[in-house]
């Protein structure tokens, strides 16, 4: 062998020693370190296994040994007395080591606790200390009286006084109502089951469903009682009551006669099916008709349906923001689906009502006694009051014995009406209206008298201190001091009279009118004489016609010539006594504003002079102007005047009447002037009625003639 081969072998043996000795020690620890794992692993499911036993030893509840006592147990208690009070029946009886007695299958029954009846008991268990008599029935626990059935997991039973009772939320069911309450109370002495947190529905249908603090079925008289914040609602009506609400029974019939609530009771009417069409919720809810009454009693038909409604204290029935009607007592009539029909209210009766466009005009009526009639939707078709009436709307307010509302927007008084509009006068009629509306206005027929406020007609023309109206019929608009009067109608004020078919009065437009067989009698004052007399002349220089020009307006025109031989002292002289005439038109205006008298339809004026004769004005337009103090200015005839007094006669195209001066002025083409036998002709001429003295003014267009009557001498008699 060489040593080059030695040599390699030598290295190959001496590596291969170097790697046996990390075998040994490797395979020890990885030995020694999976029995490690092993030992702790099997530590581990010990522990975990001691560990489950000890704690599932801790949650288990010992179970108290039980034995059977008896099988189909039967068991009875008495009074002192020797009176039967309770008897039961179980499935089986187990005693327990700590005393108490188990019941299984358990049906216990109270003799005669409940309106003379017997109240049963039934449960899943029933377990009793003997020591404190305290019953709890447990699992499908059931009350069953007279009419009522409750049910819940747990009841319980304590000794004086005796009673049943639950913590737990319980089901009932009774004739009337299925719900649930919040817990239970059987006062077994008493004879009276209380729930608290009561919601229930109707039993059958069209019933009423039921919210409450707390529900007590007597057991004596088998009526509902409901406490707190009552709600009780059906398919008619939805009632509301802070304090007590009694649903009585009719114990014949076995069904629900009434209601009856306390104070705080309102109902709401429920809209019929399909009625509120296209309207919206919250508007139709806001538009429903809601009463409230502190006493309030409705009878039931066949137990469900309100039929009639009673309210002994303070009723109000109102809709929406218009309709309000308060009284000491109503009474509201249903028909046979519960829709309202009729109501009644006594005492004092307070009614808003509105009415006109829109319904927005309200009308306030305070009366004895009330009726209103409703239409299916409730709406009112016809109200009617009674007794003591007195009526508001705007600035109109009326008394009556008698009213009656159209459920529209008219309000007829009846019986001795009277009604006074602030804006103008005081009305008294046989029929006397009102009608709401944009304006509203008064209508008033059969024996109109009418006593116009005094502030409203002081522009009236004379002296007086009231006036009064009487006719057949009226019309005026409310607030507005405007009104028309027709028929016969006659208007005083003072010494003056105004007899007409119809008057109409605007008392804020200071104005008059008359139309149809006007008949005025007016006494005026008269002005003091004026020194000029033919002053007025210069007045009418403006008048259209050119030939009515005075001649002493036109530079070289011939002076006046005055004709007849009076008293020069008397040419200027008043009156002493007022002007006082009668005029005869078909048509009268009287313009406060204007201070002017107007009358048309050829009219005719007459006066009875201080000599007794008469004297007359006939023209196809009468005018009179009157001074700021209400005295006369002057009368005017035009379209073809003509003046009458015995022989004298006076025509033209106009003709001026001038009081204070006493003189007559007459235009025309020719004027005419007839007076004591002469005819004087001109454009204008002027009398002086006191001395009948005639004064022609010439003009440039028309020549002034005057002619006198010649008076033949008596021949002597021929024989």
């Amino acid at each position: 062998m060489s040593a080059r081969s030695r040599t390699r072998s030598g290295a190959s043996s001496g590596k291969g020693s170097g790697l046996s000795k990390w075998i040994a020690p490797a395979v020890t620890v990885l030995a020694f370190a999976g029995f490690t794992v092993f030992l702790v692993l099997r530590l581990q499911e010990g522990f975990e296994r001691r560990a489950g036993e000890w704690f599932g030893a801790a949650d288990e509840v010992p179970v108290e040994p039980e034995e059977v006592v008896s099988m189909e147990v039967e068991f009875s208690r008495f009074d002192e007395h020797g009176r039967l009070v309770l008897e039961g029946r179980a499935e089986q009886a187990l005693g327990r080591s700590d005393g108490q007695q188990r019941f299984l299958e358990v049906e216990v029954r109270l003799v005669g606790v409940f309106a003379d009846g017997d109240a049963v008991v039934a449960a899943d268990e029933l377990l009793l200390d003997p020591q404190t008599e305290a019953v709890e029935f447990i699992g499908n626990a059931l009350l069953r009286v007279e009419g009522l059935e409750l049910s819940g997991p747990h009841l319980y039973f304590r000794r004086a006084p005796d009673r049943l009772w639950s913590r737990d939320p319980v089901q009932f069911q009774s004739d009337d109502f299925v719900g649930i309450a919040a817990s239970m109370q059987f006062e077994i002495v008493a004879g009276d089951v209380s729930l608290q947190g009561v919601v229930a529905l109707p039993a059958a249908g069209g019933g009423f469903a039921v919210i409450a603090e707390r529900v007590r079925f007597d057991g004596n008289t088998s009526d509902t009682s409901l406490f707190g914040d009552v709600e009780i609602a059906s398919d008619e009506l939805t009632l509301f009551s802070e304090e007590s609400v009694i649903a009585r029974r009719d114990l014949e019939r076995n069904r629900m006669r009434s209601i009856e609530a306390g104070f705080g009771t309102e109902l709401v009417f429920l809209d019929p099916p399909g009625e509120a069409g296209d309207v919206r919720v919250d508007e139709a809810v806001e538009e429903r008709l809601v009463l409230r009454g502190d006493k309030l009693e409705i009878d039931l038909e066949e137990g469900r349906i309100p039929r009639r409604i009673r309210v002994e204290e303070n009723p109000l029935l109102r809709r929406g923001a218009g309709v309000e009607l308060r009284g000491d007592a109503a009474m509201f009539a249903l028909d046979s689906e519960g829709t309202p029909e009729r109501l009644s209210m006594t005492g004092e009766v307070r009614s808003r009502l509105p009415g006109g466009p829109g319904r927005q005009y309200l009308v306030s009526v305070e009366s004895a006694g009330l009726a209103v009639e409703f239409d299916p939707s409730g709406n009112i078709t016809e109200a009617s009051f009674q007794g003591q009436v007195e009526a508001r709307h705007g600035r109109a307010s009326a008394t009556a014995d008698n009213a009656r509302w159209d459920g529209v927007d008219t309000l007829v008084l009846e019986g001795n009406p009277r009604l006074v509009d602030s804006s103008l006068v005081e009305l008294e009629s046989g029929d006397l209206r009102l009608v709401i509306g944009a304006p509203s206005r008064i209508e008033a027929a059969a024996a109109v008298t009418a006593r116009f406020l005094p502030a409203r007609l002081d522009w009236l023309p004379g002296e007086f201190e009231g006036v009064v109206l009487t006719g057949e019929s009226a019309v005026l608009e409310a607030g507005s001091g405007q009104g028309v009067f027709t028929g016969a109608v006659r208007l005083l004020f003072g010494k003056n009279r105004l007899l007409s078919d119809e008057v109409s009065v605007d008392a804020e437009g200071r104005t008059l009118e008359a139309t149809g067989q006007v008949v005025t009698s007016l006494e005026l004052e008269i002005p003091a004489p004026d020194a000029e007399a033919g002053a007025g002349v210069d007045a009418e220089a403006g008048l259209p016609d050119a030939d009515a020009l005075p001649a002493e307006a036109e530079p070289g025109a011939a002076r006046s010539v005055v004709v007849g031989a009076g008293d020069p002292a008397a040419a200027g002289a008043s009156p002493a006594s007022p002007f006082v005439f009668t005029a005869r038109a078909e048509r009268f205006r009287y313009d406060a504003n204007a201070s002017r008298l107007s009358y048309g339809g050829s009219p005719e004026l007459e006066r009875q002079g201080p000599s007794g004769e008469p004297s007359r004005l006939v023209a196809g337009k009468i005018e009179a102007e009157l001074t700021p103090t209400g005295s006369l200015g002057a009368l005017r005839g035009v379209q073809g005047a003509r003046f009458e007094r015995g022989d004298n006669l006076v025509r033209g195209f106009r003709i001026r009447y001038e009081p204070g001066a006493d003189i007559l002025l007459a235009w025309g083409a020719p004027a005419v002037v007839q007076v004591d036998g002469r005819t004087s002709e001109g454009g204008l001429l002027e009398l002086a009625l006191a001395d009948n003295r005639t004064k022609i003014h010439p003009t440039r267009v028309r020549r002034a003639i005057t002619r006198a009557r010649i008076t033949r001498r008596e021949e002597p008699s021929r024989r």
